[in-house]
């Protein structure tokens, strides 16, 4: 490698110099040959796996080529586009791009460490790498990088990726990795967006109207006999349209007590249709809609069945079922979890928040020790155009799926190996059921779902030989949920007081970030280098006071955390501004609207806080 390159790197992505600078005899350059073009312009060739000999650049123009290359994306690329280069190849074409956009930021991805080495030995780097490059991720000789995701996964900018055209032949299966990696972490980040938009306040809102009854009601996790639960059968009861073909086999489990029965969600109103009551519901969604899942039960005057609820869940949900209670802490939940802090084990008594009601229910009876755990109507998938079972009919959401949705369905493999439809929702349930059972191999999980989902981990057995082979014996069922919340109260009293004190401190907070952002932007406008430097370092200690101030750690930020999401990542941005100045416009920009946001928040908030511990009846 040039000397030059070797201090360029040292100094400005020392990562990828240390890499070399280890490994650099280990990196096998044998299928790398550097050859000169018809235009005098050096160009690579690889030797493939496959004894192929493939061009990285044009063998006539290379120039030419990589301008046709970055021409291509105009249309794709404005002011405040980040770009990301996949495929470094001699670098012609991220060269191009830093003459056509010299003000827009990129990175630069090489999956192939040779042609990195083999170019960095012939040019200088400083040649397409500027002040406006970001990152430089590397594959090493023996390991995938990974670690670009994080630019997907946290960028507030649109990405818009440049692939170098050679590489999607030289590397067809890593690249085909590659693209399976953005769309799934751009996916998962969405859903994540959506799902905060969506619910950030009604977390926190919630969490503090219901923490009443939490104290009120056991938790079951902590407050009843694991015993009643441990190595017996229960089989959680999903919505799935599938549901209605085995509602006879579930009436015969029920009436001979065979195994505990989990309604989740929506299925509790199919069992009420085929007049079979569950063992216990289960809810966990925190729309103000929620309520409506439990109309018919409550209607019917159905109050004897005991109702298993998230801590964050829908207050309105608790407020209208009239009959017995018991609650299990959600990772939404911060108004347990600050208040009951010293009295939960966060390993132990949490159950961490998940796309659906029944992953939540999985994720408890695995923790309660019960076994198998068997699931029926768990599609996660369409059948016969349908998303729910038969006796569940909403006005907010249609039972049968539209032909625009299916349109946009994705598909997935049934239990039978086929393909069906299904949608990003249903998938993302389908994951964390896999991911849950990974984590609990001693335990025997059954599907019973027919012409559902197939779910790794969960093998699928029809529910009449699941009768046969496995529910054969009856249990002993007991009035479990009949007992007392074991929550010391006198311990929330010292937390109560506490938190009082922080309001103040972060009002005080406030003030100091106000006059902050008056001395940043007139350093800024002065160009006085040394007072930016010692506002910057003044504004890093004030933020992470802010960070630990109580009641913006557990109550604000979470009421307002898209925003506070979106300022974080700013700040993972600007710590690689070199330019204090440009750094300090930035952040007096940026978190100036966290300001506003913070500000509107702690008014809505105020009150609902104050309500919630007026209601408190603790010292």
């Amino acid at each position: 490698m040039l000397i030059d390159n070797t201090l360029f790197l040292r100094e400005r992505f020392p990562k990828v110099r240390q890499y070399f600078q280890e490994y650099e005899n280990e990196i096998n350059r044998d299928k790398v040959t550097m050859l000169n073009s018809k235009t005098k312009v050096e160009t690579i060739r690889i030797d493939t796996e496959d004894n192929q000999q493939l061009m990285v650049h044009s063998k006539y123009d290379p120039l030419r080529e990589a301008e046709r290359i970055v021409s291509s994306h105009k249309e794709e690329i404005d002011g405040d586009t980040h770009v990301f280069f996949y495929g470094v190849g001699m670098g012609y074409h991220i060269e191009k791009f830093k003459e056509m956009f010299p003000n827009n930021s990129y990175s630069i991805y090489e999956p192939i460490p040779e042609v990195f080495l083999s170019m960095a030995e012939v040019r200088t780097l400083d040649c397409f790498i500027s002040n406006n490059t970001k990152n430089i991720f590397i594959d090493t000789h023996d390991t995938e990088s990974i670690t670009y995701l994080q630019e997907f996964s946290s960028s507030n900018k649109n990405i818009h990726i440049i692939v170098l055209p050679s590489y999607e032949n030289i590397i067809r299966d890593k690249f085909i990795h590659f693209q399976e990696n953005v769309k799934k972490i751009i996916r998962s980040r969405r859903n994540s967006l959506y799902t905060n938009y969506n619910f950030q306040k009604h977390w926190v809102n919630n969490s503090l109207i219901n923490f009443n009854k939490v104290l009120d009601t056991p938790n079951i996790l902590k407050d009843i006999e694991h015993k009643h639960f441990r190595g017996k059968p229960a089989i959680i009861v999903s919505a799935g349209p599938s549901l209605s073909d085995d509602m006879e086999n579930i009436r015969y489990i029920k009436d001979n007590k065979l195994a505990y029965i989990f309604s989740v969600g929506s299925a509790i109103n199919s069992l009420i249709e085929y007049g079979i009551l569950p063992d216990a519901v289960c809810t966990y969604d925190p729309g103000e809609k929620n309520q409506m899942v439990f109309k018919k039960m409550i209607d019917t005057n159905i109050d004897s069945v005991p109702m298993v609820f998230g801590s964050s869940v829908g207050y309105e949900t608790l407020t209208k079922y009239n009959g017995p209670k018991t609650h299990f802490i959600t990772t939404q939940d911060r108004t347990s979890l600050y208040f009951l802090n010293d009295q939960l084990n966060l390993e132990e008594d949490l159950i961490i928040d998940s796309p659906s009601i029944a992953v939540m229910t999985f994720q408890l009876l695995n923790k309660l020790g019960a076994n198998p755990i068997i699931f029926a109507g768990q599609n996660l998938g369409y059948l016969h155009e349908r998303r729910y079972s038969e006796g569940i009919e909403y006005e907010f959401i249609q039972s049968t799926v539209a032909e625009d949705e299916l349109k946009i369905a994705i598909t997935t493999k049934d239990v039978y190996g086929n393909e069906i439809k299904t949608n990003t929702g249903f998938n993302s349930m389908r994951e964390s059921l896999e991911l849950f059972a990974s984590k609990f191999t001693d335990r025997d999980f059954i599907n019973t779902t027919k012409g559902g989902a197939l779910i790794k981990g969960i093998p699928f057995q029809p529910i009449e030989e699941v009768i046969e082979e496995k529910l054969f014996k009856p249990i002993e069922k007991v009035n479990w949920w009949e007992t007392s919340s074991n929550y010391e109260k006198s311990l929330i009293g010292k937390r109560v007081k506490y938190l009082k004190s922080s309001k103040r401190e972060y009002q005080g907070l406030l003030e100091l970030f106000e006059k902050l952002m008056d001395t940043i932007r007139s350093n800024t406008k002065l160009r006085h280098k040394t007072g930016i430097e010692q506002s910057l370092t003044q504004f890093d200690t004030l933020y992470n006071k802010l960070q630990e101030n109580a009641y913006y750690k557990n109550f604000l930020s979470f009421y307002i955390r898209i925003h506070v999401n979106y300022f974080g990542n700013e700040i993972k941005r600007l710590n690689q501004e070199r330019d204090p100045f440009i750094k300090g416009e930035e952040i007096v920009q940026s978190f100036s609207k966290l300001l506003k946001q913070c500000k509107r928040g702690d008014t809505e908030l105020n009150s609902n806080i104050n309500e919630s511990l007026a209601r408190l009846s603790v010292d």
